[in-house]
């Protein structure tokens, strides 16, 4: 079905325009929430596995794994609204739901982290570099999405193994604990429905 069919349903119409406006209102907050809570106190965790992980800059392959799967799906979806309309409320829920679990979460960054270089998403952070946003893992979270959402088993696949590689890359950069990568990819299962039961009946 074109875009031009779906934009005449006015429940797509008012469920596009809520996802839109609630993502610029994400966006717009944002920068001022990594701030809060890069400035408290939070707490260190011992974690095995990084202990045993050499630390090392890995973050051209992680923005070029997220990115192109990114870019491949706004592709696939612009010829499906109806994808759209979901990753956009998937999005949006996965978001919120960082912003309270980071908030109820309240750690330090790992020892040895080094910085992650994504100019794109790094430009929703403000000027300075976030590092307690920990639990959980946006990057890897946000591939497990749009996993979820894709229709293709073979599309599905081929997105989870790009989270798989990214949550190890992350934990190769220290810029996340271990049970920040492992939660990435439990919370996705339990907000997608959620974001499905929205779009209904366009997924």
């Amino acid at each position: 079905m074109l875009w031009s069919q779906y934009l005449r349903n006015k429940s797509f119409r008012n469920k596009l325009a809520g996802g839109l406006l609630l993502l610029v209102l994400l966006i717009a907050f944002l920068p001022y929430y990594f701030a809060f809570i890069e400035s408290r106190k939070g707490i260190e965790l011992n974690d095995l596995v990084l202990d045993f992980i050499l630390s090392a800059n890995v973050s051209i392959p992680t923005f070029i794994i997220i990115w192109s799967l990114s870019l491949w799906y706004l592709i696939k979806s612009f010829k499906d609204p109806a994808l759209m309309l979901l990753i956009l409320w998937g999005f949006n829920i996965l978001s919120i739901s960082r912003i309270i679990s980071i908030y109820l979460v309240p750690l330090e960054p790992p020892n040895n982290l080094i910085e992650l270089i994504d100019p794109i998403t790094n430009s929703f952070y403000g000027a300075k570099f976030i590092t307690k946003d920990l639990f959980f893992s946006g990057h890897t979270a946000t591939l497990v999405c749009l996993a979820l959402c894709l229709r293709k088993k073979r599309d599905q696949v081929i997105v989870f193994v790009g989270a798989i590689i990214v949550g190890i890359l992350v934990l190769v950069q220290h810029v996340h604990y271990t049970i920040d990568v492992i939660a990435a990819f439990v919370f996705p299962f339990l907000l997608v429905p959620i974001a499905k039961r929205i779009c209904a009946p366009f997924n």
